[in-house]
């Protein structure tokens, strides 16, 4: 891992920003290792340019679950990608749709995609849960070969004793740490799973959109949550982000 991050961004759309040249330029100055998911491998490569000449984006390969009924004919495309980069995501179930044909499409996808990375190890994968976090889990299972991180985890709290016992790693966001509903399952996982996340262009910084830098603030949350200086939160952040991701190549 580079010597510059001191901060991380693990769940990013670096794509759906007007300025994201500029946006990826700026992580990179302020040291924010970025995971920029996609929804879709079509715009993977598009994505790879704009996060071009700054080591700290990490360009994730990915096919959203609300995009499957629409692109499931990609996911060829995106096994394929899985071989070439470790970085995967958007990636998971979201059963808000509660069509039975849509819910096993998405399910049929997903395994697919846990067995190619399951298949190769060592991958990174971003994921989706809403509203399916059981089905989820179930799929990713226990001792999967690479590291699963739950974005934005909104089931039920119950749930994630077992995603821990799975290995799984919590990506949280200043959203989750100002709802009560968010704090009880931040509380729920042990704090060497936590990481850090914005969702960008989803959450919003004051009146803009939010940015990787702006994981800072969900750090300071953390402290205030965890009754801790925000520095020693910092370094817990950063042994997590260490200990997730490993000693990664560059890309």
């Amino acid at each position: 891992m580079p010597s510059t991050f001191r901060l991380a961004d693990a769940h990013f759309h670096l794509d759906l920003f007007e300025d994201a040249v500029a946006v990826a330029a700026e992580a990179q100055r302020a040291g924010v290792l970025t995971i920029a998911v996609t929804t879709a491998p079509a715009f993977y490569a598009r994505c790879v340019k704009l996060a071009s000449g700054n080591g700290l984006v990490r360009v994730a390969a990915g096919l959203h679950p609300e995009l499957v009924a629409e692109r499931a004919g990609e996911l060829p495309a995106l096994l394929e990608l899985i071989g070439t980069t470790r970085w995967i995501g958007e990636v998971g179930l979201d059963f808000t749709d509660a069509r039975a044909d849509v819910r096993s499409r998405q399910v049929a996808v997903f395994s697919a995609i846990v067995s190619r990375c399951a298949e190769i190890g060592g991958r990174v994968v971003s994921v989706h849960s809403r509203r399916a976090a059981r089905e989820t889990i179930d799929i990713i299972g226990a001792g999967f070969p690479g590291t699963v991180i739950l974005h934005w985890y909104s089931g039920p709290a119950g749930l994630v004793d077992r995603a821990v016992e799975n290995g799984c790693y919590f990506s949280v966001n200043l959203p989750m740490l100002t709802s009560e509903s968010g704090r009880r399952i931040i509380q729920r996982v042990p704090r060497e799973r936590v990481l850090t996340e914005t969702d960008g262009p989803f959450t919003r910084t004051g009146n803009r959109k939010a940015r990787p830098g702006d994981v800072i603030h969900a750090g300071d949350a953390l402290a205030r949550l965890w009754n801790m200086q925000p520095d020693a939160v910092h370094r817990v952040l950063v042994e997590n982000v260490n200990k997730a991701l490993g000693e990664l190549p560059e890309q």
